[in-house]
């Protein structure tokens, strides 16, 4: 963790308060809050889709912490612990001190969030996605699929969705999924490969299809889905698992 430049007169309560235990990657258990508040009592990390390929930082307090600095594209911070009244979280471009504007975070406490990160450094989207889901019944696992895309992607950014389509599609089991917006955890059978099929809403041509790997039973998976790289026509596709 980045830590601050402390003074030698800071008392040692302080420097007890703002000491910072190791955590996990995703943990709900833990706290990375860097003031290590016992308050401290929603989960939440930061899953960057930006265009141009910006790199960002999730500070708490204005520090980032350990898993939450130069997070990539198709990255997702540490799952941090936040007191949802006062969060004090504020996301910039890597190794800059200036937030980038709109953040406006709103939780409930007790919550567990995703926040997924569009847009470009001079217009940021932030989109807020609750985590909660109700564990599927043995044998079976679930997926989420977060349509992250922009402008770039041909089409209108609208997606139906099949889960292990055969030659008559049948129905979809999300419809018109917006850019910025995801799918409820759809089912899916534990211990086998899943293929999700992305199509243009109302269309029945594939648009891309999405290889998911085998699941536990009992497990849930978010796939988030942005843009193609350049040079490619393939939508780029990053699997997340839950904060534990």
């Amino acid at each position: 963790m980045q830590s601050g430049r402390f003074s030698t007169r800071i008392t040692s309560a302080i420097l007890a308060l703002a000491s910072v235990a190791v955590i996990s990657a995703c943990s709900e258990d833990d706290d990375d809050s860097p003031l290590g508040l016992a308050n401290d009592n929603t989960t939440v990390r930061f899953v960057n889709a930006m265009s141009a390929g910006t790199n960002l930082d999730i500070a708490e307090n204005g520090t980032v912490g350990t898993g939450n600095g130069n997070i990539a594209y198709g990255s997702a911070s540490a799952c941090t612990r936040v007191n949802d009244a006062n969060p004090q979280l504020a996301v910039r471009a890597a190794n800059s001190t200036t937030s980038l504007p709109g953040f406006t975070p709103s939780f409930a406490a007790g919550g567990t969030y995703t926040v997924l990160v569009t847009g470009t450094v001079a217009s940021p989207v932030f989109t807020t996605l609750d985590d909660r889901f109700t564990a599927p019944s043995a044998g079976n696992a679930a997926v989420r699929v977060i349509n992250a895309t922009s402008s770039a992607t041909t089409g209108a950014g609208n997606w139906d969705i099949y889960v292990n389509p055969g030659t008559s599609l049948g129905t979809p089991a999300a419809t018109a999924v917006g850019r910025n917006r995801a799918t409820e955890y759809l089912t899916v059978l534990a211990g086998q490969v899943t293929t999700i099929r992305l199509t243009n809403a109302g269309s029945t041509t594939t648009l891309q299809n999405i290889s998911v790997s085998s699941l536990l039973s009992g497990t849930v998976t978010t796939i988030v889905v942005g843009d193609a790289a350049a040079g490619s026509t393939q939508l780029q596709v990053f699997a997340l698992p839950p904060c534990a």
